[in-house]
């Protein structure tokens, strides 16, 4: 998306580069970080530990890097759903001055189900910054990611960099992204399940959720958080609809799935996406899922909600932050 301030300034600029080569990404990468830099904005670099060392190789020789912070994306965005978060605290904490952020949320090791997630992910930033003082430079690699992954950048980015410049993408369509991805998820007819009706019911339930966690091997870190987790999903239900949470759990190949199902409607996409501050109890429950889980997946209709809660088997492996 691209707003304009009254004294005729941009306000959030989103834009794509889908690259073909490494010479193509530095051309446009380190010229952007540097522009900024020069003009006194910070700059946020969140992208895969690889290109984070061929960046600092291209840049290491300058004087004016001390505004820059590089990331290794595949931590602060595991889940793409808490990277919205880490952009927005960016945004917060350099609230008097404009701010650029480069970022590489999809790679080529991500699964479906990611893949999906980072789209939306895409898709929310245009909303969630409309009207803040950022340039935000998307990364994709068009030579190693499927066609639909670059279909998706295409529709959720307003600008792409063609030949060293930016031009508007015919294909911007954000609301047919979000709606592409708001999809039904399958409930697993092996999971375990345990009814909420009540907020009594919330110390036997997270017992439920310990006694299969350490069935199935989670570690005791990520019994912890699935406990967190369980409560988060439970008691948000029990706050914001007038009937029972069924909760489920399965195991997913190296994850362990926390499944919540109510019959409320989840109206604001982007509740859990941003840090809410002290305000704000059900979007402070959420805000910890996504902040806990490796992936959290949601779909919402008119008869009802259900979110589900990715958390990594070998916790000390799949850590994020």
């Amino acid at each position: 998306m691209v707003r304009s301030t009254e004294n005729g300034r941009q306000a959030f600029v989103h834009s794509a580069l889908l690259y073909h080569s490494q010479r193509e990404y530095l051309d446009v990468v380190v010229p952007f970080v540097l522009e900024g830099l020069a003009m006194d904005e910070p700059v946020l670099v969140a992208v895969p530990r690889d290109y984070l060392g061929l960046l600092r190789a291209a840049l290491g020789g300058d004087r004016s890097t001390a505004g820059l912070q590089l990331v290794d994306i595949a931590e602060v965005a595991r889940n793409p759903s808490r990277f919205l978060a880490l952009e927005g605290s960016f945004v917060e904490e350099n609230a008097d001055r404009r701010g650029r952020i480069v970022s590489q949320v999809c790679w080529p090791e991500r699964s479906a189900d990611e893949f999906l997630a980072c789209m939306q992910h895409e898709a929310l930033v245009n909303s969630a910054f409309e009207d803040r003082q950022l340039s935000a430079l998307c990364l994709y690699d068009a030579e190693r990611l499927d066609d639909d992954v670059l279909a998706g950048a295409r529709a959720t980015h307003p600008l792409l960099w063609k030949c060293g410049s930016l031009q508007h993408s015919a294909d911007y369509a954000p609301d047919d992204v979000l709606a592409r991805c708001n999809q039904p998820l399958t409930a697993n007819p092996g999971a375990v399940t345990y009814m909420v009706r009540k907020s009594a019911d919330l110390r036997p339930a997270r017992s439920f959720a310990v006694n299969y966690a350490g069935w199935v091997g989670l570690s005791q870190d990520g019994i912890e958080d699935l406990q967190l987790v369980a409560t988060e999903l439970a008691t948000n239900s029990l706050m914001y609809t007038d009937g029972a949470c069924r909760l489920a759990f399965w195991r997913d190949d190296h994850h362990l799935v926390c499944e919540a199902r109510d019959n409320g409607r989840l109206d604001d996409p982007l509740v859990g996406r941003l840090d809410p501050g002290p305000t704000g109890p059900a979007s402070r429950g959420l805000f910890l899922v996504n902040a806990i889980s490796d992936l959290v997946r949601t779909h919402t209709a008119s008869t009802g909600t259900t979110i589900q809660a990715y958390l990594r088997l070998n916790s000390a492996a799949g850590k994020i932050g």
